[in-house]
């Protein structure tokens, strides 16, 4: 996203625009936040309303797993690193989920904290921010502020971490205590590269831990990363493959697949494809 941004489309100033030139991710700054955030507003505008109004961006397995977790109670917590709000979508209760890097899926004003109904926001971003990428044609030709319906600034937006500000409270509020009580760890789609998320593993394990550490990926060497070591520790445990296969695999042998089927339509479209596909390879072998 940044790697393509075009600040000249941007409602910034000149040298907000040259700034972003150098540094693309400076239009997900407080610092030009602070003082002008249609930037911020304009980039993420469709990410916004295909996630809360068109319902574009849809959950996948591995977001099933964890609600299915959380339904068998399970679940001690859930944390992410993706700021794109699908955890929520299954309705996992938010006091289950910690978003590492904040999210999009709740809406809050950066100066006072005060929180907006999602619809609301997401009619103000349809009528007040422009498209950018041209593909909304009742979009408005210019961007106008959002301003916060309790202290009047125009600092209302997405609840993601923006740089320059500090992670959630609750992540070290919880972090190291979660690490400590949980009996299995699972760590999925990371790179366990970004910290203080990737500490997570630290704190949970080691030889002497009690705890088991599953890590899938696609990348063996995801084993050998934050303290994980699955070739010298036994309660480091590694399944290569994609994360929705991988977790439909586990689903199938906890044998929660009917419980899976009661969120197939709530499900993008490629998780629904790779879950018809293996209950009809299951319906066939249980015919031969």
């Amino acid at each position: 996203m940044y790697d393509t941004l075009q600040p000249e489309l941007l409602t910034a100033s000149e040298t907000e625009k040259a700034l972003m030139e150098r540094h693309p991710t400076y239009v997900v700054s407080w610092d030009i936040f602070k003082d002008n955030q249609l930037p911020y507003l304009e980039l993420r505008r469709p990410f916004i309303l295909g996630l809360h109004e068109e319902d574009i961006w849809r959950p996948t397995i591995y977001h099933a797993f964890s609600k299915l977790l959380f339904d068998k109670q399970k679940l001690l917590r859930s944390y992410t690193q993706n700021i794109d709000g699908l955890d929520y979508k299954l309705s996992v209760p938010p006091q289950s989920i910690i978003s590492c890097h904040g999210s999009l899926a709740t809406i809050a004003c950066e100066g006072c904290g005060a929180p907006m109904e999602t619809n609301t926001f997401t009619n103000l971003i349809k009528t007040q921010i422009k498209d950018i990428y041209k593909t909304d044609p009742s979009a408005p030709a210019s961007s106008t502020p959002i301003k916060c319906p309790s202290c009047s600034k125009p600092l209302v937006k997405p609840s993601t971490v923006l740089y320059g500000r500090n992670l959630p409270a609750e992540f070290h509020e919880n972090a190291q205590s979660d690490a400590s009580a949980a009996n299995l760890l699972i760590v999925a789609g990371t790179s366990l590269t970004v910290y203080p998320a990737a500490s997570l593993p630290e704190m949970a394990g080691g030889i002497l831990s009690e705890t088991t550490r599953l890590v899938v990926d696609r990348d063996k060497a995801a084993g050998y990363r934050a303290s994980i070591d699955i070739k010298n520790n036994p309660k480091d445990i590694m399944l290569e493959g994609d994360c929705d296969s991988v977790f439909l695999d586990l689903i199938e042998e906890a044998g929660w697949l009917e419980d899976l089927t009661q969120y197939k339509d709530s499900l993008c479209e490629s998780s629904k494809r790779l879950l018809d596909g293996r209950l009809l390879y299951l319906e066939a072998k249980g015919k031969n």
